[in-house]
């Protein structure tokens, strides 16, 4: 290989004759080394350049066109370039946080605010954009998303299984002082009826969790109570005709929550903090005749005499040691107690009481009757298929019974209950099984347990 020299090319020496090359190039011209270098092959020979005008022969000279000076053209003195004049832009305007969507609040058992959650996620069929639920707090908070107000506000109309209380809340907590407390709670629930456009209400509850912590915020909410009432029949807002009534919901002494609730709504409890004032008669043989109370009371209200009426004929499985036979004979009626334990009390050789020492899930009434009640404890399936079975019989015309929950997923435990019942039902009744009715509540008296009733309830009275 040679390199490039110029336009030629030269041998390239090998290591041992680079010294003796290099003393032969020293100091001498250019010229002289190429000739003295060893002959090589010469590259193409470099390209002519072009003649001035004035050496090229007379005739291409004379023949060549001749091209006019150019004019010298008078060129305007250059301005500095300026952008266009621009419209003022408008002045800034403050950035204003977004309003939160609507809020709901609720209240429930200590240890059931995931429940509450997955109901309501179920209802609404969207999870909340911020929710509030601190584990065994007794209170759940939820803010959703402005597209889903309408599913929000049919929520409220609904009834609830683990809630005792839904309410439509401000979604951010009211801070109170330590010298006036009532002026903050004043002010926010102006600021809040004002927004919703509510004009009057009809009551002032004032709550708190329904746990040991919360017991101790008792004395300051029934002072609250009547000092809140006060400055708000001050300002003419309070009308005991009002459909609305409103909650303040006490987190702590320092923090409160606002809510409204409509009080005809399913979802709003009759009693404050959602437990009710029922007496424990001291002749029960167990804290299960009360349960049975608040049932009759919750799921029929002022129908349970109609719902229940003296020389009706029930059948209660379970019935040991009594409680929920207890409740049914001091309505009136006869009552065929099935369940291997004893009996306590009054219940013993009573003549409206017939007891069976027989196995609930073998029982088969001779012939159908009013109501069947059941309390055993048993996996919540398994008492579902006994129900569906007492009602598409025609054994029982109502039931009301109790599931024993497990300790997670409480809600699908339900829910799959519920799907049990209405499949069995539809296809043993067909289209009658539509007029079933079948409902569920974690009553105050529930523990790991929800009360439900199921059967075809009468036609209400006419007004």
């Amino acid at each position: 290989m040679g390199t490039k020299l110029g336009t030629k090319q030269v041998t390239k020496q090998s290591t041992k004759q680079g010294p003796k090359l290099n003393a032969r190039l020293g100091g001498k011209p250019r010229a002289k080394l190429l000739a003295k270098s060893p002959a090589v092959p010469l590259a193409k020979p470099p390209r002519t350049l072009t003649r001035s005008r004035a050496e090229l022969p007379a005739r291409l000279a004379a023949n060549a066109p001749v091209k006019p000076p150019r004019e010298t053209l008078q060129q305007p003195p250059k301005q500095p370039f300026r952008h266009p004049p621009q419209p003022p832009l408008p002045a800034l305007m403050p950035k204003v946080p977004a309003a939160p969507g609507p809020t709901l609040l609720a209240t429930c058992r200590a240890g059931f605010e995931p429940e509450v959650i997955a109901e309501w996620t179920a209802l609404i069929g969207a999870s909340p954009s911020a929710m509030t639920a601190v584990a065994n707090s007794g209170v759940v908070s939820a803010t959703y998303a402005f597209s889903h107000a309408k599913l929000v506000a049919n929520t409220l109309r609904l009834p609830q299984i683990f809630a005792r209380t839904v309410m439509s809340a401000n979604a951010m907590p009211v801070v109170l002082g330590l010298q006036d407390r009532v002026t903050p709670i004043v002010d926010a629930a102006i600021a809040f009826m004002t927004q919703r456009g509510i004009k009057s209400i009809a009551a002032v509850w004032v709550e708190f969790p329904d746990t040991n912590d919360g017991k101790s915020l008792t004395k300051l909410a029934g002072a609250l109570t009547s000092r809140i009432g006060e400055k708000l029949e001050a300002q003419g807002v309070m009308n005991e005709t009002a459909p609305r009534r409103l909650h303040v919901f006490l987190s702590t002494k320092q923090e409160a929550r606002i809510g409204f609730v409509d009080i005809d709504a399913p979802s709003a409890s009759p009693w404050l903090l959602g437990i009710p004032r029922l007496r424990m008669h001291k002749d029960a043989p167990s804290r299960s005749a009360a349960k049975l109370a608040e049932a009759i009371h919750y799921f029929f209200g002022d129908d349970d005499e109609r719902m229940l009426q003296p020389d009706m004929r029930a059948v209660d499985l379970g019935a040991a040691p009594g409680g929920w036979t207890w409740q049914l004979i001091h309505r009136g009626l006869n009552v065929t107690a099935v369940d291997n334990g004893p009996m306590k009390g009054e219940l013993v050789d009573n003549a409206m009481v017939r007891h069976l020492r027989e196995d609930g899930f073998r029982y088969l009434p001779k012939k159908p009757v009013d109501w069947m009640v059941c309390d055993i404890v048993e996996s919540p399936s398994r008492i579902a298929t006994l129900v569906a079975k007492w009602i598409g019989e025609g054994w029982a015309r109502h039931v009301i019974f109790n599931l024993k929950l497990p300790m997670k997923k409480r809600h699908a435990e339900v829910e799959r209950c519920r799907a049990i019942i209405e499949e069995a039902l539809e296809e043993k009744l067909g289209e009658k099984s539509r007029r079933i009715e079948l409902r569920f509540k974690h009553l105050y008296h529930d523990r790991e347990e929800v009360t439900a009733y199921c059967g075809m309830p009468p036609r209400p009275r006419e007004k």
